[in-house]
């Protein structure tokens, strides 16, 4: 009896021990900030090493929401075609359209040509129809609406395109179908003939001088938006040159957002010395 009591009292002080130690060791594990610095030198570098490897073999980007925002606004041109902006851009063509046939209405019919008294009469859809058959023709517009106008026009349309990332040939063409199907088969349709020298004008002659606009800007960028030290007159010249992009950068527009996750290790594990993974989220706006 006595041995067996011996032998059973052993038993119970070896269990509480054991129970006592393990409660002791949890609890300072989980106490302990600086687990992670204690272990060894190697095995923090080993760790290191692992997670630059794995982030860079590892990282997925989700492209399908890009082009990225770069982090300077200041970057010209986009990287990539901005269809969006090209969109917005197309948008603010409307409503300028709307205001500058109001424009034209008020003006002379000695610089326009326009038969106002017909128009009043028969009703612009009419005469929107008549001149489309009756069109293309050499017009007798004042030479400053031709040569000066029209060119000017043309090179917007050009740098409408041309600043929101695309080529010069897409740029071209961008500014041919405005200037034709927008502009001389649309718009001005409603009040005279479409114009041989405008159809050819306004995107050919148009498109070299937004080409040299595209250059201008890509400079007064480069500076600051400064010309002559003057930022007024560097975002007015940019205005002039480019005025719906001026306008959609003035009101913060971005590109899409940029997101990218990451699968990494994130620390050691101290026992073990594995790395601990972990998955990195971030978002640029």
């Amino acid at each position: 009896m006595t041995l067996k009591k011996t032998f059973t009292h052993c038993l119970l002080l070896f269990t509480i021990c054991t129970f006592s130690f393990a409660q002791n060791l949890e609890i300072s594990s989980l106490e302990s900030p600086n687990n992670l610095n204690n272990t060894d030198t190697t095995s923090v570098v080993s760790s290191e090493k692992i997670q630059i490897v794995l982030q860079d073999s590892l990282s997925i980007s989700l492209d399908s929401i890009v082009p990225q925002q770069p982090k300077d606004s200041l970057v010209y041109p986009p990287a990539q075609r901005d269809w969006r902006r090209l969109g917005y851009d197309s948008g603010m063509y409307l409503g300028a359209t709307v205001i500058a046939f109001g424009v034209l209405w008020v003006m002379p019919e000695s610089v326009t040509n326009w038969d106002k008294e017909e128009m009043r009469e028969k009703g612009i859809l009419w005469k929107w129809k008549e001149n489309v058959k009756a069109g293309p023709v050499w017009d007798e517009d004042d030479w400053v609406l031709n040569w000066i106008t029209h060119p000017y026009c043309g090179g917007i349309y050009y740098m409408t395109a041309r600043s929101s990332g695309f080529t010069v040939m897409e740029s071209f063409g961008y500014s041919a179908i405005m200037s034709t199907f927008f502009w001389e088969y649309g718009i001005e349709a409603f009040a005279e003939v479409p114009s041989i020298q405008d159809l050819v004008i306004t995107p050919v002659i148009g498109s070299m001088v937004g080409e040299g606009f595209f250059y201008a800007k890509k400079s007064i960028i480069k500076h600051d938006k400064k010309v002559l030290q003057s930022r007024f007159l560097g975002i007015t010249t940019l205005f002039f040159m480019d005025p719906f992009n001026t306008i959609l950068d003035g009101f913060g527009y971005k590109e899409k957002v940029k997101t990218q996750m990451n699968i990494a290790p994130v620390g050691v594990n101290p026992f073990s010395k594995a790395p601990v993974w972990g998955v990195q989220f971030s978002a640029s706006f």
